[in-house]
């Protein structure tokens, strides 16, 4: 059974390395380079010697020569993958050929280093061993932490904002009165949208959308309500309006301050008799059709400007869904991030198992004026330029214009608690305590939630077992003796 774990202050751990070599001079020599450049080291000198150590010890990383009595490399790579699954394995070997080298990649081998080599070369390739092993093992905790909604499988986050936000949509999406989403240019109105469609008693309508910026003034009527045959030049047939097609649905019109005046007169005039009448017809038709609005621009300033009918908006807003801005939400910007890198792997199949601190860094960081649609599109050139396995933070090209500069600005006059929090997150490109006590937070829950077992809890997590252990020791946990 497992030993119930409580957690202390997050700290920073050395990475525990495993050297199997059974010549006693190289083993000396490797593990003096190693400690030297702050890792713990336990050794063995045979595959057999290994298999104990990686039972009982959290193993980071395993250095292992290739050939060996009692058992090589080989033997020792099997070790790792039955054991500890994900941790990485460095092979040495003095006897260099491509039918090994290709064998040992192909078995998981991180990477292939002939003797003699440096220490820097050691270290290089330990130090790339380490980052992609770091990686992972964020990403699959991030994983489960996106995953938060399990009912809502496209709404990824777990910050206080995008908890309120679901709150909200939970809240009004079961009742029929018209909903405003307000929200950014690229915050996620359209899927929050959506969700609430899902979530309501016509969840088995249609959901039709309508940008309403990108009708000409002239036509947004005829696409709205529909038109008669002869209405005007050009209409040789009768057509469907989309209100007509979301009957028992849902209408999502985005944009909807684009609207011209006459449109808002029309959209008022259906809203209130729930009939539409088609351009050019004599008699209005039933439309039991749900609308959920969109805009980035806020309507009531539009009503004082006179731009917008308030008696329309007071129509529309029956509900009200806020989407918080990303810089609002640090928290989900690993997450997310993670989340649209998955998706790219699996189109791809390329081996990039996640982002190192540095990349991480770089995209907390950013304002994100183009919020989530711009972390995509970002993570998107990343994913194309990155070397496997991880995106780097060399990989992250963020474009910084005025429009940042000003959307920065404002969320630091802002200065909301998540505002806050974006700002403590990084410290001189290195990971701070502030996403570190978020991670923290969430696998302490899941341990308490099975009593401290990490076996019952990385199950949980969808993670193996080690990786739950790797995860603890980085954020900072210590065994309870007293259970």
């Amino acid at each position: 059974m497992d030993e119930p774990l409580s957690f202390g202050p997050a700290m920073t751990t050395h990475e525990r390395i495993l050297l199997v070599e059974d010549d006693e001079d190289m083993r000396a020599s490797l593990r003096q380079v190693l400690e030297s450049a702050g890792h713990s080291v336990v050794e063995a000198g045979s595959a057999r010697e290994a298999e104990p150590l990686l039972l009982n010890e959290v193993i980071d990383l395993v250095i292992t020569d290739l050939r060996m009595p009692n058992g090589g490399g080989e033997e020792v790579l099997k070790h790792v993958k039955a054991i500890t699954p994900g941790t990485p394995v460095l092979v040495v070997t003095a006897y260099p050929s491509v039918e090994s080298a290709i064998e040992s990649f192909r078995g998981g081998v991180a990477d292939y280093l002939l003797k003699p080599f440096t220490d820097v070369q050691l270290i290089a390739s330990v130090d790339r061993a380490l980052a992609a092993r770091r990686a992972g093992d964020r990403a699959a905790l991030l994983r489960h932490i996106g995953a938060s909604v399990p009912d809502m499988p496209n709404m990824i986050g777990a910050s206080p904002a995008f908890a309120a936000m679901v709150a909200q949509i939970r809240r009004f999406a079961p009742l029929d009165g018209a909903v405003l989403v307000h929200g950014e240019t690229g915050s996620g109105k359209e899927l929050v949208a959506r969700t609430i469609h899902a979530f309501s008693r016509r969840a088995r309508g249609a959901f039709v959308v309508v940008n309403c910026a990108a009708i000409p003034d002239n036509l947004i009527e005829s696409e709205l309500f529909g038109h008669e045959k002869g209405a005007f030049t050009g209409a040789i047939s009768t057509k469907q309006g989309l209100f007509e097609a979301a009957n028992d649905g849902s209408l999502f019109l985005d944009e909807v301050a684009e609207l011209s005046a006459s449109a808002q007169a029309k959209l008022l005039r259906c809203l209130e008799e729930r009939a539409v009448r088609r351009v050019g017809a004599l008699r209005s038709r039933p439309a039991d059709v749900r609308i959920i609005t969109a805009s980035h621009d806020d309507l009531g300033t539009l009503v004082r400007e006179g731009k917008f009918r308030e008696d329309l908006l007071y129509r529309l807003a029956v509900f009200e869904v806020q989407v918080p801005p990303l810089r609002e939400r640090p928290e989900d910007i690993p997450t997310l991030a993670v989340f649209f890198l998955d998706r790219l792997r699996a189109e791809a199949k390329r081996e990039i198992v996640g982002f190192d601190e540095a990349a991480i860094a770089k995209l907390v960081h950013h304002g994100w004026p183009g919020n989530v649609r711009e972390l995509q599109n970002v993570v998107q050139r990343a994913f194309a330029s990155a070397t496997p396995p991880i995106i780097s933070g060399e990989d992250i090209t963020l474009r910084t214009t005025a429009t940042t500069t000003t959307s920065t600005a404002t969320a630091t006059a802002a200065s909301t608690a998540a505002t806050a929090t974006a700002a403590t997150i990084v410290n001189g490109g290195a990971l701070t305590s502030a996403l570190d006590s978020f991670e923290h937070s969430h696998v302490t829950e899941a341990l308490k939630q099975h009593g401290g077992n990490i076996t019952h809890t990385a199950k949980t997590l969808g993670i193996h077992r080690t990786t739950l252990q790797r995860l603890i020791k980085r954020l900072g946990a210590a065994a309870d003796d007293t259970t």
